[in-house]
């Protein structure tokens, strides 16, 4: 991932506010999304129940933990977040608004 992208992606994930669409607080919005991390964590992938907005404030929490305490590469901090992008990114009712960036190799033809 270059840098260029990953900021694009922070920039992306910071736009859809899960503390005014999903809950109220980082403590709340982590309980809400609890059930897709454990299921993260027991199965390697995100469930396929999960729906666009949660997704979305999945990857918000994510760049918002990022922002107050990562230390380097949000990739590497949180190696669920290229598989939460590509949820999304399958999701058939996200729309185009929903949708993270693409990285610039991938635009090449």
């Amino acid at each position: 991932m270059n840098y260029g992208h990953e900021q694009a992606i922070i920039e992306w994930a910071h736009r859809y506010n899960g503390y005014e669409r999903i809950a109220r607080s980082p403590e709340q919005l982590s309980l809400v999304l609890r059930p897709l991390e454990d299921a993260w964590e027991r199965d390697g992938a995100v469930p396929d129940w999960a729906g666009v907005d949660l997704l979305r404030a999945w990857a918000f929490l994510i760049a918002r933990e990022h922002r107050f305490g990562g230390y380097g590469s949000i990739f590497r901090e949180y190696p669920v977040l290229p598989a939460v992008l590509d949820a999304i990114r399958n999701n058939g009712a996200a729309t185009s608004a929903d949708l993270p960036p693409v990285p610039e190799e991938d635009t090449a033809d």
